[in-house]
């Protein structure tokens, strides 16, 4: 197996580490990540400057695939060719901080799992939650066998798979939950940080977003303790409502 690994807080996250030596042991493993943090960047490309890409060695000597590109742009560019052969997944994660609710339309986490998608093949987001403190030890061992059933059973065309882990020791978490997107609730504020004649500059601030914690939803599986695993898929048309739009008198 051969396998693409990614993320969005940046090439040197303890996340993405954990994430590649667990999957080292059941695969050959690339990586190919942004070199900062591309959090909320969204599904997001460089258009007016050229992407860099370089090596650079990990705290475990290995030599990995660098861009100033977003994440998106990092998994484009080693699918386009900069990789050796075509991976047989993609894995993005692992990320500091949930990607639950309507986190996916920022995440670039998920954004980078779309991209591979987009070039047909199949990938993964994983997440652990909370905002600080992060044991990514039981994520990563999960991310592992995730993977092997994923490559065993495939997935749909235009889906993939965003996982959430809580942070919280092994032996307190649940199970595992299939889960839809539930409704995050964001309570941003934009706090003045400077202010010189007409211009004025702010910074997002606010506490973290909450959440409606509805049976069935990633988001109250996770508070639960369980992991989420929510299906996702490319195509964002409204099936139902189209039908009643073509009533329409237009």
């Amino acid at each position: 197996m051969y396998l693409l690994l990614t993320n969005d807080d940046g090439v040197q996250s303890a996340g993405l580490l954990a994430l590649k030596r667990s999957l080292e042991e059941v695969a050959e493993v690339a990586v190919f990540a942004p070199d900062r943090n591309w959090s909320a960047a969204g599904h997001s490309r460089l258009l007016e400057e050229p992407l860099t890409v370089r090596t650079l060695r990990l705290a475990d000597g290995s030599t990995v695939l660098v861009s100033n590109g977003t994440p998106s742009d990092c998994v484009a560019l080693a699918l386009m060719g900069l990789l050796p052969r075509r991976p047989d997944l993609v894995v993005s994660g692992i990320n500091r901080g949930p990607n639950v609710g309507s986190d996916v339309t920022y995440s670039g986490t998920v954004a980078a799992a779309m991209e591979a998608v987009l070039f047909e093949v199949p990938a993964i987001a994983i997440s652990l939650d909370g905002y600080e403190n992060w044991d990514f030890s039981f994520a990563a061992s999960f991310a592992r066998r995730l993977v092997l059933e994923v490559l065993r059973r495939g997935l749909p065309p235009g889906v993939l798979l965003n996982v959430n882990v809580p942070n919280r020791p092994a032996g307190e978490i649940r199970g595992v939950a299939m889960t839809r997107l539930g409704r995050r609730i964001y309570r941003d504020e934009w706090e003045l940080i400077a202010e010189e004649g007409e211009e004025r500059r702010y910074r997002l601030g606010g506490p973290p977003p909450t959440g409606e914690l509805l049976p069935g939803t990633d988001l109250a599986a996770l508070a639960a303790g369980y992991i989420s695993i929510t299906p996702l898929h490319l195509d964002l048309t409204d099936h139902r409502f189209l039908e009643e739009m073509r009533t329409w008198e237009l």
